[in-house]
């Protein structure tokens, strides 16, 4: 009798350091994921979807409709005629292949994190401008910026060397 009373305690002993390391490991593997959500890269889709859109209309040869995704302004080009001269110095058409593939952010960027403390504080979440880069056939810049209406127009775009 005396030797299952000794038992007891140890194994309850054993029990409550299991728990605890349990316990520990769980929360630890929690602080990690959180730490790495809240420190990745947030690009927001719907830029990337102008820029897109924009580099198949370019492709296209609807230079009008590319033109309405842009902010109009002096470097895309104050009118269409503008802008069309800039696209032809500035874009290689004829090597653009029809499919384009998002590679990344040119420059800084923003994490998850930073939406989540812009959103507390009561602040506009998504960036004013970001570079993108793509695969179009050649490496293709393109910067937007977030206009007033919600909508990411096109501010500046190149092919550039790989």
């Amino acid at each position: 009798m005396q030797t299952e009373q000794k038992t007891q305690p140890r194994s309850r002993y054993k029990n409550a350091v299991l728990l605890v390391v349990l316990t520990l490991v769980i929360l630890g593997g929690l602080a990690g994921a959180g730490y790495w959500g809240l420190h990745r890269q947030y690009v927001p889709p719907e830029a990337i979807a102008s820029a897109e859109r924009f580099l198949s209309l370019i492709k296209a040869g609807n230079f009008a409709e590319a033109y309405s995704l842009t902010t109009q302004d002096a470097l895309p080009g104050r009118t269409l005629e503008q802008f069309e001269s800039n696209v032809r110095r500035r874009v290689a058409v004829d090597a653009l292949t029809s499919t384009v593939e998002w590679r990344g952010v040119k420059g800084g960027f923003q994490t998850y994190g930073n939406r989540i403390r812009r959103w507390l504080g009561g602040r506009k979440v998504d960036p004013d401008s970001m570079g993108l880069e793509f695969e179009a056939g050649p490496p293709v810049e393109v910067r937007v910026v977030s206009s007033p209406d919600g909508k990411w127009r096109v501010t500046y775009f190149q092919t550039h060397a790989g």
